[in-house]
């Protein structure tokens, strides 16, 4: 009966060692889509986004969102000028939410011929701890 196991069990593994290598050659990474975030202890998503439109009107949003724990949000979000090969702060904002989600929706008048950005650093509070981080939107001529 030992004999007929150990037998068995040699077959099975012959047959997953040769198997599974070749079900490894038929799956396909699409490298453009892989994503990697930070793991946070108290921060589910935070998100930094900027809109222009086509009269120089900014649309600045942040959205936070923490985890069951979070008691409060605080964000500074900030918009960015890149001029002279630097990005310059431009306009601030300091929102806080006594609650655990922060959506964020603001308006500024940008000058044409530069690149903008936002860039948000939220920090989540569950009792005396603290989370932070910053988010960045992507960047937009006008």
């Amino acid at each position: 009966m030992k004999k007929k196991i150990t037998i068995y069990l040699l077959v099975l593994a012959i047959i997953c060692t040769f198997a599974l290598p070749s079900l490894a050659d038929k799956l396909e990474v699409n490298h453009d889509e892989v994503l990697i975030s930070p793991m946070f202890t108290y921060i589910a998503m935070a998100e930094a986004k900027l809109f222009i439109n086509s009269s120089g009107k900014a649309t600045v949003e942040t959205y936070v969102t923490g985890n069951s724990n979070v008691t409060s949000v605080l964000a500074t979000i900030k918009v960015q000028q890149y001029k002279g090969g630097r990005w310059t702060t431009i306009k601030t904002w300091n929102e806080s939410s006594n609650y655990r989600i922060l959506n964020f929706n603001g308006s500024y008048h940008v000058s044409s011929g530069y690149e903008y950005r936002i860039v948000s650093t939220v920090t989540a509070y569950s009792g005396t701890q603290s989370e932070s981080t910053t988010v960045t939107s992507s960047s937009q001529s006008y």
